[in-house]
């Protein structure tokens, strides 16, 4: 579980990398960016692999376009386009529902059963994140609806790719794996992200450049191996939890890089996710 948690560890940072990265790039330039680093990097790795005579079968490669394009580029944009319209608070607290999301969607859409106490601290994860981000900002009209919407959705295609990719993982290495849904979910994707670019200014600066190094080679590419590394030992409702972590990281990266302060509520939530967490430890891995 300990790739689970360097994951979530590097996808709740990237709140503030993000966030440097907006003052140099336009939000869907800034996906486009981290995407095509972390891919042009992989490509050793892809090259090395057909090299040696590896073969991947026809199936295998569409699930693997399908899950690069839901993985990477779907799921980002639906986030980032929908923070163009809500508030960031209103944001994080949806994507905190996201281990109760994998529970229901496993439930209703798979048909897995989930332990009775997997779903308990997802709803205690739920509540740590609710206190970690405070009371969520006044946001009305069609506009905020619509906002919300995409990120809730994005919280939906995220349960579907995290079980979906357990499977094919079985089959493929998850070093290739990861190349390949980064490298394929950014060339099919690329006409979308493309699509929804506002502003193509530039204004370089060394944090912009720092942040979307980041974001590609850390948060998008060390992030999702370690990920998928942790897939092939627990169970999706499992790893569902870990993702509540984000936000905890988000906030302890914004006390430690931008001295920021954290009340008792954010603290009391802080420690509600940890130890959902903390528990899933105990729990019995999926053999």
């Amino acid at each position: 579980m300990l790739y689970l948690l360097i994951a979530s560890f590097m996808w709740g940072s990237s709140f503030i990398a993000t966030k440097m990265a907006y003052d140099m790039l336009d939000p869907s330039l800034v996906v486009l960016g981290r995407l095509i680093l972390a891919a042009v990097v992989t490509l050793p790795i892809t090259w090395s692999y057909f090299k040696n005579h590896n073969v991947i079968s026809k199936v295998q490669l569409i699930k693997i376009i399908g899950l690069g394009l839901l993985t990477y580029p779907v799921t980002y944009l639906l986030q980032v386009t929908g923070l163009k319209l809500i508030p960031a608070v209103n944001a994080v607290t949806i994507i905190g529902m996201e281990p109760i999301i994998i529970v229901l969607v496993g439930l209703i859409f798979f048909r897995e059963k989930t332990p009775l106490l997997v779903f308990i601290l997802g709803i205690v994860a739920f509540i740590g994140v609710l206190l970690v981000v405070g009371k969520p900002e006044k946001a009305s009209g069609n506009t905020a609806l619509f906002g919300v919407s995409l990120v809730f959705t994005s919280t939906i295609v995220m349960a579907f790719w995290i079980r979906l990719s357990q499977k094919l993982l079985r089959e493929i290495d998850v070093k290739i794996y990861t190349a390949l849904t980064l490298q394929t979910g950014t060339v099919f994707g690329l006409p979308f992200m493309l699509f929804l670019v506002e502003s193509w200014d530039i204004h370089y600066s060394f944090q912009g450049i720092g942040a979307i190094a980041y974001l590609g080679i850390g948060c998008s590419l060390v992030a999702a191996w370690c990920w998928n590394k942790g897939l092939e030992n627990v169970s999706a409702s499992v790893s569902g939890i870990f993702l509540a972590m984000e936000p905890v990281f988000g906030v302890i990266t914004a006390i430690l890089l931008l001295n920021e302060t954290v009340n008792i509520q954010a603290f009391a939530g802080i420690v509600m996710v940890i130890g959902a967490a903390t528990t899933c430890i105990f729990i019995p891995k999926k053999n």
